[in-house]
């Protein structure tokens, strides 16, 4: 049964609209989606030899470069990049696209990541946090780095 049908069409675009709202934690609710944001492909798997996750930060003209290493995210996962600025700060986080997904894979994989935002020239501290799915059990962002940069 199609819940919609004979609904007035403004209240069926009000309900689309609310439910492609990005499932974010508190303090992250008027964060935007990086536009500039790429995931490659599994680069290995997590084990105990792995490497850390990690950032490297590059200040541009009005902008900051993010190089992710070793985004541990589930095997195929796809994720997105939000960020948040401040005065002297910019906050990026990587989370699943969906926070709420019905099966899980049973591995983890390490991705590398890039992404790319727009700020104010100036100082600024550029801090990464990382956010797993809802099936994990922890949907606290965990600070994965972050680095003094001066923006031209």
């Amino acid at each position: 049964m199609n819940v919609l049908a004979g609904a007035p069409a403004s209240l069926a675009l009000a309900l689309l609209a609310c439910s492609s709202q990005p499932d974010l934690p508190a303090g992250w609710e008027n964060a935007q989606s990086v536009k500039s944001f790429t995931q490659a492909a599994c680069g290995g798997h997590q084990g105990p030899n792995s490497s850390p996750e990690s950032i490297e930060v590059v200040a541009g003209q009005g902008s900051v470069d993010v190089a992710y290493h070793n985004a541990n995210f589930r095997c195929d996962q796809s994720v997105e990049g939000f960020v948040r600025t401040g005065p002297k700060s910019v906050d990026l986080l990587v989370q699943p696209t969906n926070m709420n997904p019905s099966t899980v894979a049973g591995c983890d994989c390490l991705y590398e990541i890039t992404l790319a935002t727009s700020v104010p020239a100036g100082p600024a501290i550029v801090t990464l946090y990382r956010r797993w799915d809802h099936q994990s059990g922890n949907t606290d962002p965990v600070e994965i780095g972050a680095q003094a940069v001066s923006v031209r």
